[in-house]
């Protein structure tokens, strides 16, 4: 059992169902009953032999429905955590290993933790002699913003291998989310309320240097020649804002050179906070991680470098955030390594911890 099997255990361990409670109540006061009513029919032929056996027979009939319930809610539980995974893989689909000129690894836990749906979001795509990346955050949490990610992750996987360029992909993207927003209601949802924010990037197999766009999200962190900071850019409106959707996207430019690494990520990292109320202190923390070091980041594999950020946050935080939360890091491999791999090599990543084929 890794890191974060054990820590979900302990976390679904502390989430007992309350109606498990409501309901022993119940049977319980039902039992007191049996056992007066008993105690008052016979006590004149077997008083002693009455109220004792009474109780016995009420407590096992007990503990036999209560073995019932406890069995039946596990099976449903299990049922709607295999539909919730299963729609949930079909649209926010695994990122494969390797494609294009980068190497990837993705950890994605909605706020409910494992059979939950969340608001985070992050797609891959070809497009020539590029590979094209996603992440994004709905605005809320949880079943309801669901349909916004499906939405935009649609129009992405539509547009991202016909625009031409970055900025073009980022305008096809407000145009098919606002048309979704037209077309549906959700009253209880504002309009205003329903927003996304986005990082598009775009890396090209044979180039050092890497595009990217960002509609309102948290900037990257990179791992360059040993050191770390986030990459500057200049933030445009998230996708969705009717009010400023003529303010159109920028195009910014940085260097990925072989061997550096890029950690995407939702505010579900940054966000999380410690019991004093403060927030993750990413770029405090992040030079410290194993792989942005130079002599050892050839030798950490992205998922592990996952699980290190993982466990250092519940380190900082005492739990898993309350948030959604995504993380995609990336890698530049060596160019003559670098070509597209079969979708069917996909890695496999489950709610707070990573499995690779």
């Amino acid at each position: 059992m890794t890191y974060m099997d054990e820590f979900e255990e302990e976390e679904r361990g502390d989430r007992q169902p309350g109606h498990h409670l409501a309901l022993a109540g119940i049977l319980g006061a039902l039992a007191v009953c049996a056992v007066s009513a008993v105690c008052a029919i016979l006590p004149l032929h077997h008083p002693s032999f009455a109220c004792g056996l009474a109780p016995l027979v009420t407590a096992g009939a007990v503990a036999i429905v209560l073995a019932r319930l406890k069995n039946r809610y596990r099976s449903t539980a299990t049922r709607a955590r295999a539909v919730s995974d299963t729609v949930r893989r079909v649209l926010l689909r695994p990122l494969p290993k390797r494609i294009g000129a980068l190497g990837i690894a993705s950890v994605y836990r909605p706020c409910g933790g494992r059979g939950e749906v969340g608001g985070d979001l992050y797609a891959v795509a070809r497009t020539g002699g590029a590979t094209r990346l996603i992440i994004g955050d709905v605005c809320g949490k949880g079943l309801p913003t669901f349909e916004d990610v499906a939405a935009v992750l649609g129009a992405f996987r539509e547009w991202a291998p016909r625009a031409a360029t970055l900025t073009e992909l980022s305008g096809r993207l407000e145009e098919s989310f606002l048309r979704h927003l037209a077309e549906t209601e959700d009253g209880a949802r504002d309009t205003d309320e329903r927003f996304v924010t986005a990082l598009l990037l775009e890396v090209p197999d044979g180039e050092r240097h890497v595009r990217m766009v960002n509609r309102g999200h948290p900037p990257p962190v990179r791992a360059h020649r040993g050191s770390v900071a986030l990459v500057s850019c200049c933030s445009s409106p998230p996708l969705g804002l009717h009010g400023l959707q003529d303010l159109g996207a920028d195009e910014d430019c940085f260097e990925l050179a072989a061997g550096d690494a890029l950690l995407l990520y939702t505010d579900g990292l940054i966000e999380a906070r410690d019991a004093s109320g403060h927030c993750y202190p990413l770029l405090e923390r992040a030079p410290a991680w194993n792989w942005i070091r130079q002599d050892t980041a050839r030798h950490q594999s992205l998922p592990d470098a996952l699980s290190e950020i993982l466990q250092d946050l519940v380190a900082h935080a005492g739990a898993l955030p309350e948030d959604d939360l995504a993380m995609v890091a990336l890698t530049r491999v060596p160019d003559a390594a670098a070509l597209p791999r079969p979708a069917g090599q996909a890695g496999r990543e489950s709610d707070g911890q990573l499995q690779t084929d």
